[in-house]
């Protein structure tokens, strides 16, 4: 898994009163009447305080497999991020305003691509639950620890702890290793939602007035488009890369080249949520590969 933070330009304020937001629509979030009187006034209102909602669309083409196998989700206001996710302890207190900045949250929007292998199961799974695990994991509380006191500490790192869990949670429901839940209800025994051949990448981006948040599992790839600059905002997790590739014979595995570098000459990706090379699991995670 590899997660990546992205501040926007000129996040500690910005100037002037703006009704539009790269493409979507810009409105104050509902902070609590003591932080809304921090962010009164057009002159400097801090990104901390607004709402950005974007807009989106999806495209989709099947390609040469007999069905489509991948999916994708667009979760808007899927979460309210903790502000000491984003910013230091420093960088709140510059917004001003009588309120506490460790109770500031972001109203935040998801939006996640499952590049299904094998067949689809593991991919519309993925599209079902994965912004529910990862809401699950951050009302938890998983990576607040990670901050301690509200201090300098790198922001990726506690996105790391979340991103680690939530992938790592729903790998093992997909697998059968954990209880699943469907309908409120607990399923005791769960199985394998599919078979031990299909599996799926996953990327994630989480959007809000701040910051844009990637975490991918695979080779499915964010790119941000500023202006006609193409920004890769993830890195591909490929078999012929040399840390994983010593990952996975540290681990047992093989990477061959048989058209193309693969796991055990399967998989054309180091990495995968699902069964389909024990190998490619995102529970064999690497600390330097972020």
């Amino acid at each position: 898994m590899a997660t990546a933070v992205f501040a926007g330009e000129g996040t500690a304020a910005r100037g002037g009163c703006s009704a539009e937001c790269a493409g979507g629509i810009e409105r104050p979030p509902d902070l609590g009447s003591r932080a809304r009187a921090a962010g009164d006034g057009c002159a400097k209102r801090s990104v901390y305080l607004m709402e950005c909602v974007p807009l989106w669309g999806c495209a989709a083409a099947r390609g040469r497999a007999a069905e489509m196998e991948d999916a994708c989700a667009a979760v808007p206001r899927f979460a309210a991020l903790p502000a000491r996710m984003l910013a230091s302890s420093r960088e709140l207190d510059g917004i001003g305003g009588d309120f506490d900045a460790a109770e500031l949250r972001l109203p935040a929007h998801l939006f996640g691509v499952y590049d299904g292998h094998g067949g689809s199961e593991v991919a519309n799974y993925c599209r079902d639950k994965i912004h529910v695990v990862l809401r699950e994991v951050l009302k938890a509380g998983r990576g607040l620890e990670e901050l301690g006191e509200v201090g300098e500490v790198d922001v990726k790192e506690p996105w790391e702890k979340v991103f680690g869990d939530c992938f790592q949670k729903v790998d093992e429901e997909v697998s059968g290793k954990a209880i699943r839940f469907s309908n409120g209800a607990t399923e005791l025994r769960p199985e394998p939602i599919a078979a031990d051949n299909v599996g799926s990448t996953a990327v994630v981006a989480i959007v809000c007035s701040s910051h844009v948040i990637t975490a991918n599992c695979g080779d499915s790839r964010v790119v941000l488009c500023r202006g006609k600059e193409p920004i890769a905002l993830s890195v591909d997790h490929k078999p012929d890369r040399k840390d994983e590739r010593a990952r996975i014979e540290a681990a047992g595995g093989k990477v061959i080249d048989w058209n193309g570098y693969r796991v055990s000459g399967i998989l054309a990706m180091s990495r995968s949520i699902g069964k389909f090379s024990g190998f490619a699991r995102p529970s064999l995670l690497s600390g330097q590969n972020y």
